[in-house]
C-alpha cells in the first residue's frame, strides 16, 4: 500500500531547509513544497512533507528545532529592556475600559504605557485637487477648534488615568502621553514602529452600536498593518480584573507561527494561573491527520509548559466563526487569541481576514499575533 504524504509543518524557506537536513540525517524521507514560488508569495511559507508513518519520529526533531529558535530569539533581546504598552485612545468609554486593562497589566509586568491620540486635520487630509488647498480663515479656525478639542480630551483622559495610577501606591506605572495629526490607523502604526511596543491595547465599539464600521475599522486596520501583537477590548466586555480571566482560547492552524505565539501567550498568562485551550476548527469530516497533529501539539505544550494547565481540542464545524462562537459560549471562554497571516493590500480589500471578522462579531477580548 502506498504511503500517505502529510505536511509536518509550514516554515520559512531557510528553516524548512534546516529541518529537511535534520530529518534526512535520521533517515526520514522529506520533500519541500512551495519553496520555488516568486518572492511575493514566499511569505506563505514552505510545506515540509513527510510520510505519515514517520510522524512520531519527526515530531521530536521539529520540536527541538523550534525550541532552539525561540531560545535564540529570546537571547537577542536586550537585558533589562523595559516592556512597553501602546494605548491608542479616542476618549470614549471603551477607550477607558482598554485603559483599565492596560493599567493593571502594566502594573503586573512592570511595563511603561504610552497613551496615544490621533486627531483629524483637514489641512493634512485634504484631497489632492487645487480647489481643496484654497486657504481661508474658516479652515484655519476649524483646524484650531479640532486641535483644541483634542487637547481638552487628552487632558481629561490624563486626569482619569493618573487618578487610577495614584491608587497603585508603590506600584505606580510609568505613563507618557502623545498626540499626532492625521489618519488614526496610519499614525498608530507609524508611531508603533518607532516606539516598538511589547503590546498594543485598543478598545472597540460593540457590534450593535452605531458607527461600528468606522470605529471598528481603525482597530482592524491596525491589526492588518502593525507587526506588533494587538489586544482588542470590546465595549461590551465586562472587565472584572486580570485575576478573573480563567480560560483563554488559542486557535491553531498547525504552522510555525503557532509555536512562537503560544510561547508569548503562555508567558503573558503565567502570573494568573490561566488555562490555555488550544483548538483547531475543521469540518465535521476532519481527517485522522488532524487528530494526530493535535495530539502532537498537546504533547508538546504539556512538556514545554508543564507549569501551565493546557488542553487541546478539535472543533467540528464547517464555519470557522460559528464554531469558535459556539465553543466560547459553551466553555465560558474569557479570552480569544489568534495568529493572523500578513496579506497584500489587494487580498485585504477583497478577502477580509478571520481576525477582522472575529473583531466585528465577538464581545470577548481578542489577542492577535502576526505570523
Amino acid at each position: 500500500m502506498e504511503s500517505k504524504i502529510i505536511t509536518l509543518v509550514v516554515l520559512s524557506n531557510e528553516k524548512a531547509q534546516v529541518l529537511k537536513m535534520l530529518l534526512e540525517q535520521e533517515g526520514i524521507e522529506c520533500f519541500l513544497e512551495h519553496q520555488n514560488l516568486i518572492q511575493g508569495a514566499v511569505s506563505m511559507g514552505v510545506n515540509v512533507n513527510i510520510k505519515e508513518e514517520d510522524f512520531s519520529k519527526a515530531l521530536p526533531i521539529l520540536e527541538n528545532l523550534l525550541y532552539e529558535n525561540m531560545v535564540k530569539e529570546a537571547a537577542k533581546k536586550k537585558k533589562g529592556e523595559e516592556a512597553r504598552i501602546l494605548l491608542p485612545i479616542d476618549f470614549s468609554d471603551y477607550s477607558r475600559k482598554a485603559a483599565d486593562f492596560a493599567m493593571e497589566l502594566a502594573k503586573e509586568v512592570g511595563a511603561e504605557i504610552t497613551v496615544f491620540h490621533t486627531f483629524y486635520d483637514p489641512m493634512i487630509n485634504s484631497l489632492p485637487f487645487p480647489d481643496t488647498f484654497m486657504y481661508n480663515v474658516d479652515t484655519e479656525e476649524l483646524v484650531l477648534e479640532i486641535q483644541e478639542k483634542a487637547e481638552e480630551g487628552m487632558e481629561e483622559f490624563k486626569k482619569y488615568i493618573e487618578e487610577k495610577n495614584k491608587k497603585l501606591g508603590d506600584k505606580k506605572v510609568s505613563i507618557k502621553f502623545e498626540m499626532a495629526k492625521g489618519i488614526a490607523e496610519e499614525e498608530i502604526v507609524h508611531y508603533s514602529k518607532e516606539y516598538e511596543p511589547w503590546l498594543i491595547i485598543m478598545g472597540t465599539r460593540g457590534k450593535d452600536r452605531k458607527s461600528v464600521d468606522l470605529i471598528g475599522s481603525v482597530t482592524a486596520e491596525v491589526i492588518d498593518m502593525s507587526k506588533y501583537p494587538v489586544l482588542v477590548i470590546p465595549e461590551d466586555f465586562q472587565y472584572k480584573g486580570l485575576a478573573n480571566i480563567k480560560k483563554v482560547l488559542y486557535t491553531t492552524s498547525f504552522d510555525e507561527a503557532d509555536f512562537k505565539a503560544l510561547d508569548v501567550l503562555e508567558k503573558f498568562l503565567r502570573p494568573w494561573n490561566v488555562k490555555i485551550i488550544c483548538v483547531h476548527v475543521e469540518s465535521k469530516e476532519h481527517s485522522k491527520w488532524d487528530e494526530v497533529r493535535m495530539e502532537g501539539l498537546n504533547e508538546y505544550m504539556k512538556k514545554t509548559y508543564n507549569h501551565t494547565d493546557v488542553v487541546c481540542d478539535l472543533i467540528d464545524s464547517d464555519d470557522f466563526l460559528e464554531g469558535i462562537e459556539h465553543y466560547v459560549k459553551e466553555h465560558d471562554i474569557d479570552f480569544i487569541s489568534i495568529t493572523t497571516k500578513r496579506r497584500s493590500f489587494i487580498s485585504r480589500m477583497f478577502n477580509p481576514s478571520i481576525a477582522k471578522k472575529m473583531l466585528f462579531h465577538s464581545t470577548t477580548p481578542m489577542l492577535v499575533f502576526h505570523s
